[in-house]
C-alpha cells in the first residue's frame, strides 16, 4: 500500500483548516463590508473544496473508488461556487458596488450552474489513479463551460494586482494595504490552481503546488486576523 497519498490528504486539510480559521476571524468583525464579506465566502467554500478533496483522496487510498467519485461532485460544487465568491471579491475590491459588479457576480454564477449541469447530466469521463491522487477527467463540455469563470477570475485577479501597485506607484502609498494583501493571497492560489489544471502531478511537483496552496492560505489567515484597516508598509525616513 503506497502511503504517498495520505500527504495529498494532509495538505488538503491544512488548505481547509487555516480558510475556515480566516474566515472565523473575519466574522468576528461585527461591520464586515460587503467586499470582505465575499472575502470570507471564498474561504469558506475553498475549506469546503479542499476538505472534500482530502476526503474523496482518502476514499481512494482505502479502496473506495466509487466514494471517490461520488465526493468529487461535490468537490466540484465547492469549486465551482467559490469562483463566484472569488469574482465577487475582486470585483467590488475594483470597481464596489456598480452595475460591472453585479454584472460580472451574475455572469460567473450562470456558468457555474450550466458547469454544474452539464457535469451532473454527462457524468464524469474517466478516472486516472497514481500513487499520489486520482484525478476524474470533467466531460469536455462542463470543462469548456467551467474555463470561463476560472478565466474570468485569474483575469480579474490580474488586473486588481497590477491597478494597485500602479495606485501605489501615483500616490507613494498603497490605498489599503490589506485588501492588495488579500488580492495577493488569491494572486498565488490562482497560480497554483494554474499549474493544478495541466495534469497528474506526483513527488517534488505536487508537494510545491500544494505547499503554493498554503502559502495562500497562511496570507489571507494572517490579513484576517490583522486590523485590515491600519495595514502598512512603514518606510524609516532618512533620519532613522
Amino acid at each position: 500500500m503506497n502511503y504517498a497519498i495520505l500527504y495529498n490528504v494532509f495538505c488538503c486539510w491544512v488548505v481547509a483548516v487555516i480558510g475556515l480559521s480566516t474566515v472565523r476571524e473575519l466574522r468576528k468583525d461585527p461591520q464586515l463590508t460587503p467586499t470582505w464579506l465575499a472575502y470570507s465566502w471564498f474561504w469558506l467554500l475553498a475549506s469546503g473544496l479542499w476538505f472534500f478533496a482530502g476526503l474523496r483522496l482518502l476514499a481512494y487510498f482505502s479502496g473506495l473508488l466509487w466514494l471517490d467519485r461520488l465526493l468529487f461532485y461535490v468537490d466540484e460544487v465547492f469549486a465551482g461556487f467559490h469562483l463566484v465568491a472569488g469574482t465577487a471579491f475582486l470585483a467590488r475590491h475594483i470597481w464596489g458596488d456598480s452595475p460591472w459588479t453585479r454584472g460580472l457576480i451574475w455572469t460567473a454564477g450562470l456558468f457555474v450552474l450550466v458547469f454544474l449541469g452539464l457535469l451532473f447530466w454527462l457524468g464524469i469521463r474517466e478516472t486516472i489513479c497514481t500513487p499520489w491522487a486520482s484525478e476524474h477527467e470533467l466531460p469536455r463540455p462542463a470543462f469548456m463551460v467551467f474555463v470561463v469563470p476560472y478565466l474570468l477570475c485569474l483575469f480579474l485577479v490580474v488586473y486588481a494586482t497590477i491597478r494597485d501597485v500602479v495606485a501605489r506607484n501615483r500616490r507613494g502609498e498603497w490605498a489599503d494595504f490589506g485588501l492588495t494583501l488579500a488580492t495577493w493571497s488569491l494572486l498565488v492560489y490562482a497560480l497554483a490552481g494554474l499549474a493544478d489544471v495541466r495534469g497528474v502531478w506526483a513527488g517534488w511537483q505536487l508537494l510545491m503546488i500544494r505547499l503554493i496552496y498554503m502559502i495562500a492560505a497562511f496570507v489571507a489567515f494572517w490579513v484576517a486576523q490583522t486590523d485590515r484597516s491600519h495595514i502598512r508598509l512603514i518606510r524609516p525616513s532618512r533620519g532613522d
